[in-house]
Order: structure tokens, then C-alpha cells, then sequence
């Protein structure tokens, strides 16, 4: 699976954008703008797609 797959994967998951962000250290603004299609998922940098993609990859 692509990491863009996963940061995907766990935007849309049961998972809060709070739980995410204590988790991961990335903003709780960040993760929702990301959900609600305000931030474009290609505009997030490297650091924070692979942070994203690898608290997916625990959780599985």
C-alpha cells in the first residue's frame, strides 16, 4: 500500500482528529483540514505524510 493510501485510509477512519493529532504531534487543524478537503492532501509535507502513514501502519 502507497503511503498516500494509508494517510488516506486513516483520514477517513474511525479514528478522532484529536487522537491523531496527540498521537502524531501533527495539529488538530492540520488533520481536519486534511478531512474536510480545506488542505489538499498533496500541499502536507514529506515529514507529515510519512508520521500519518506510519501511526496508520500501528493501529492496523
Amino acid at each position: 500500500m502507497k503511503t498516500s493510501e494509508k494517510v488516506q485510509a486513516l483520514l477517513y477512519s474511525h479514528v478522532s482528529a484529536y487522537r491523531i493529532a496527540k498521537d502524531t504531534g501533527i495539529s488538530v487543524s492540520t488533520i481536519l483540514g486534511l478531512r474536510s478537503g480545506d488542505r489538499q492532501l498533496l500541499s502536507i509535507t514529506l515529514g507529515t505524510a510519512e508520521k500519518l502513514a506510519n501511526y496508520w501502519e500501528k493501529l492496523q
